[in-house]
């Protein structure tokens, strides 16, 4: 009898609304599967509706510790040759597996990850489409600077854990992204998928929307890919990456998360976050601006039905906070440097939204600078 060819890991707490929607998307991959979902101390229906899919499910009921020591517990009950960390709010697209497997084609030295597409609370309606770049043969450089991916788009070798160790239950915000670092510095290699294998449910209310959480943990595993990491056998960079860059990294992680607060337009969190941003001594704003304007397209879908008009009332909050507080002859640089590095062979559909991002933030920039002078 063939055994499953993936395990999937998917930790629910409080997701009675949703864990039969991410149950059903992983028992109709075509392949063979082992569904370990784990019950995380729920005060809810999440078990009893968990338990209607056995014995096609195996369920494990815990006191509440959090998302990384429910996927944890996991662990030693895995029994196929890959992994997959789906969380119970999310869904696997049709066909995921036999995608991301055929990339792997049974080696053991990667792992392959396919594009996700972002959808409203209700899982009703696509709201955008991620294109992820290439990230091998430079994974490690890539991943120390930010995240990637959900973790529902990733299977990887169920060895990893063997060979990095587990989730790291101190960080609220970052887990999997402080996994996947550990990934890269054993040489792992990451295989693109350019087929969509994964649905993510946008709410304001996840732990990755929140900034200031964000900011915390965020900088932590930065930090990490710049020193010895003990936790990962055979590391590639056993002394981690040169301190010379990290300034400059977390300066830019702080603009991702700066947009983010600008996008939920808290004014209050927005001033507390921009002061914890760490400023190197030689700062570079124009690299500042351009994390702040990808991660405000990125966020943008999340608190306004529509997109544009989110990353407009987002940049335009973004550069009014800097106004105010000092940077007025800064804003340019920051918000609509030279249009031409931007324009760097993107294909017509990317140049055409960045021609739009560009000229939308020059208006509100130079609206700002005539309110400045007229007041």
């Amino acid at each position: 009898m063939t055994g499953p060819q993936a395990s999937i890991i998917m930790p629910c707490y409080n997701a009675g609304h949703y864990v039969e929607t991410a149950i059903e998307s992983a028992l109709s991959q075509e392949c063979p599967i082992q569904l370990i979902v784990i019950d995380d101390g729920s005060t809810d229906d999440t078990a009893a509706r968990a338990k209607r899919y056995a014995p096609d499910i195996k369920l494990i009921q815990t006191t509440n510790q959090g998302v990384s020591e429910a996927r944890n517990t996991a662990l030693s009950f895995l029994t196929a040759p890959y992994t997959l960390l789906l969380d119970a709010d999310d869904r696997l697209a049709p066909h995921a597996l036999k995608h991301l497997l055929s990339a792997i084609d049974g080696k053991q030295d990667c792992l392959a990850y396919g594009m996700f597409q972002s959808w409203n609370a209700d899982m009703t309606e696509p709201l955008s489409q991620a294109v992820l770049q290439p990230l091998s043969p430079d994974a490690f450089h890539h991943l120390s600077r930010q995240n990637f991916s959900p973790p529902g788009a990733v299977l990887f070798p169920s060895t990893s854990f063997k060979r990095v160790g587990g989730f790291d239950p101190a960080l609220d915000v970052g887990e999997d992204w402080d996994f996947w670092i550990r990934l890269a510095r054993i040489g792992l290699r990451f295989m693109r998928v350019k087929k969509t294998v994964f649905h993510y449910r946008r709410m304001p209310s996840t732990a990755s929307n929140q900034p200031l959480r964000a900011l915390t943990d965020g900088i932590e595993v930065i930090q990490r890919s710049h020193r010895p990491d003990p936790r990962v056998r055979d590391d590639q960079f056993p002394s981690g990456l040169a301190e010379s860059a990290l300034a400059q990294k977390t300066f830019c992680y702080g603009a991702d998360c700066f947009a983010l607060a600008a996008m939920r337009d808290n004014q209050e969190e927005m001033d507390l976050l921009f002061r914890r941003i760490p400023v190197p001594e030689h700062p570079d704003w124009k690299a500042f601006g351009t994390s702040l304007r990808q991660a405000a397209w990125f966020h943008s879908d999340i608190h306004n039905a529509d997109r544009r008009s989110g990353f407009c009332a987002g940049l335009a909050t973004a550069a009014c906070f800097l106004a105010q507080r000092g940077f007025q002859d800064r804003l340019k640089t920051i918000l609509y440097p030279d249009f031409s590095p931007l324009f760097i062979r993107p294909g017509p559909q990317k140049a055409i939204r960045l021609l739009r991002e560009w000229r939308e933030a020059r208006t509100i920039v130079n609206s700002l600078c005539r309110q400045r002078r007229n007041a």
